[in-house]
């Protein structure tokens, strides 16, 4: 049809973009824990980490903007997931900031701290999104 968009009809939220931003900083974030399981592995070239922190930022500030926006209601309890989700992704972000101070490999320990708090932001957001 004449003056119709491949896009038309497809409507997204920016919940759901901050969902699916932080998707792509996830499969980032499991190729950068890789080296981890390995005690004599190297770091990963720093464009990939450069890359997994800027997805990581843009999903928070649009995850940010969603909440300013105001979630929709849900019958489900889920109120409060939106937060909670925003502040263990920006905790995890907080800690990404630490271990780019590092020169050197940084200590597991501070990986696995990002890791599960990055795992736990974006696990609350999936249940907001399925359940709200």
């Amino acid at each position: 049809m004449a003056g119709s968009s491949p896009a038309k009809g497809i409507e997204l939220s920016y919940l759901q973009l901050a969902f699916y931003i932080l998707c792509a900083t996830v499969v980032l974030g499991s190729a950068l824990a890789l080296p981890y399981l390995r005690v004599t592995a190297r770091r990963l070239p720093w464009p990939i980490r450069l890359v997994h922190g800027v997805f990581g930022a843009a999903g928070l500030v649009v995850l940010l903007w969603a909440l300013y926006r105001g979630l929709p209601a849900s019958a489900m309890g889920t109120a409060g997931f939106g937060p909670a989700s925003a502040v263990f992704v920006g905790l995890a972000l907080i800690l990404g900031f630490a271990i780019l101070l590092f020169r050197v490999r940084p200590p597991g320990v501070l990986v696995a701290f990002h890791a599960g708090l990055a795992i736990a932001g974006f696990v609350v957001l999936w249940t907001v999104l399925s359940l709200g």
